[in-house]
């Protein structure tokens, strides 16, 4: 297949637009496969995969962190011998503080808000030959989002947190334990156990481009909150928000408004990828994604080199760009079912390097791939002397 007829699917893919919603995506985009796209679930060769990401930022500021984990497997059977089914799990931790308004009587607020998800995946990867070196695969995931809060005080003019006695408000209700009215210091660990429903689908196609070169397309689709879940928590007042994160993105403080601002809208994810060969040693992986948020949209555009040292070990070295917010210093160590990666996110938003006085992000990933091997029966022979 030519790599031109490609180029429509790949635009297509990466520049579709019209759904809002706000999410992470991590700039190692490719080692959360599960949250990047559910139809990436048992898409490898081996047993089981496991692996994760730690992301965080601007320490001195704000300390955002996002780590993520996933485990999945690919099953030997399915409608047809050829195709196959992929189950999964993924949990995606996020952690930011707030430092806003309190929307009953408006004193400053300082509190540490969570939000998780955890959800469970599947894909179906139909085979569009029968050496499975075309695949459409289709994939969902189901689970729960639960939001958290750690309540530090009211902030005095200084900006420093004070006490607050007799402090109490509906929306910390949701965040404090049982008969904690913060009257002691003003600071205390919540507990909100609420969490709502989530599901997301995803559409994914892979084609090799040459077989002796082992080039190959891969490009995919993401619906995200199909169920549009009802964000929280409702405490912040509306129209207060956060400085925005590494992403270029502002985090949405609903507050009490009306429940059109509180829901999640359908978002969108979509990405490309290509993994071809220049030379013996050498592979050229550009790749794109695309991400719609209710704030903000970005394209991040990455191009990795992936150097064959050894049998078995590969080093990969890239860059790349998301669009008006950060310049990506991308590297990555291959070895044997081990893959690793780093990333730094260098701001170069003069906005954005207002708030976080040049401070960057960075992320640390691994993946592992476990290969079970069936014991063969070997059937004893007895051997005739006489022949």
């Amino acid at each position: 297949m030519r790599l031109h007829r490609l180029l429509p699917f790949c635009f297509a893919l990466v520049f579709a637009t019209g759904l809002r919603a706000q999410d992470n995506l991590y700039t190692l985009h490719d080692m959360a496969p599960l949250w990047l796209n559910a139809a990436n679930t048992g898409a490898f060769a081996g047993s089981v995969r496991v692996g994760g990401i730690y992301r965080g930022q601007w320490y001195s500021i704000n300390g955002i962190q996002s780590p993520t984990a996933y485990l999945d497997a690919p099953l030997p059977f399915a409608l047809r011998k050829q195709d196959w089914i992929g189950v999964g799990l993924s949990l995606v931790n996020s952690k930011q503080p707030f430092n806003g308004m309190n929307d009953t009587d408006e004193s400053p607020v300082n509190a540490d808000i969570t939000e998780n998800f955890f959800g469970f995946s599947a894909a179906y990867h139909l085979s569009l030959d029968k050496k499975r070196t075309n695949i459409l695969t289709l994939g969902a995931q189901y689970g729960s989002i639960s939001y958290g809060g750690e309540f530090a005080g009211v902030l005095d003019q200084e900006g420093n947190i004070a006490s607050a006695p007799g402090f109490q408000t509906e929306g910390f209700n949701e965040f404090q334990p049982t008969g904690n009215n913060m009257g002691s210091g003003g600071s205390g660990q919540g507990n909100n156990n609420r969490s709502v429903n989530d599901l997301n689908v995803g559409l994914k196609l892979k084609l090799l481009l040459d077989k002796k070169k082992e080039n190959v397309f891969e490009g995919g689709v993401t619906m995200l909150h199909l169920t549009s879940p009802e964000r929280r928590p409702i405490f912040m007042r509306e129209g207060v928000t956060n400085p925005p994160d590494s992403m270029g993105m502002n985090p949405i403080n609903p507050g009490n408004g009306p429940r059109e601002l509180r829901e999640r809208k359908p978002a969108i994810h979509a990405h490309a990828r290509l993994d071809l060969e220049m030379s013996e040693k050498w592979r050229l992986q550009p790749t794109a994604v695309f991400l719609q948020s209710s704030r903000s949209s970005f394209v991040s555009a990455q191009v990795w080199g992936q150097r064959n040292l050894r049998k078995d070990l590969d080093l990969r070295l890239g860059v790349g760009y998301r669009t008006g917010d950060a310049a990506q210093l991308l590297f990555g160590l291959d070895f044997e079912q081990i893959k690793t990666a780093i990333s730094y996110d260098l701001t170069v938003n003069s906005n954005s390097r207002q708030v976080t006085n040049y401070q960057g992000a960075f992320e640390i990933s691994a993946q592992y791939i476990f290969n079970i091997y069936k014991k063969p029966e070997v059937v004893p022979t007895i051997l005739c002397p006489d022949i």
